[in-house]
């Protein structure tokens, strides 16, 4: 599946300490009403959970990461999923001994964040439970 669409806008921005990171970035896209884009962030964390997504039991492995980490590098993309603006983040971050983490965030408490937003101009794409990988995937 393959849309095309033109670059609408860029916006920077940063959270404050002890913001839930991915509540606190959805408020941002809901109050400018993107719904099409592109996420990259850097920073740091005081702690994450982090999920791997097992095709053979078609769920999510989460872990818990309760220490200080930087983001080395956060990535998503912003869709809809169920009439709501969904913005769906991985992550790769770095513990004190440089050894890294990494995968789906489901959640990030906020040490020090900033971000980048590319807009898309066009329709978005929507999130549908797709049977076959029991993932929700731009389905239109």
């Amino acid at each position: 599946m393959l849309k095309e669409f033109g670059a609408a806008k860029v916006f920077q921005g940063s959270l404050e300490k002890g913001d839930d990171l991915i509540p606190a970035l959805t408020a941002i896209l809901k109050e400018a009403k993107i719904s099409a884009g592109a996420i990259t962030g850097i920073g740091a964390v005081t702690g994450a959970e982090l999920g791997y997504f097992n095709g053979q039991t078609k769920s999510y492995e989460k872990i818990h990461v309760q220490e200080n980490l930087e983001i080395v590098s956060l990535k998503g993309n912003i869709s809809t999923k169920d009439k709501e603006i969904f913005p769906h983040l991985h992550a790769v971050l770095s513990k004190k001994d440089f050894s890294v983490v990494g995968g789906h965030l489901f959640a990030g408490i906020v040490y020090a964040f900033e971000f980048e937003i590319l807009v898309l101009a066009g329709k978005p794409f929507t999130r549908k439970f797709d049977e076959a990988t029991g993932l929700f995937l731009w389905k239109e």
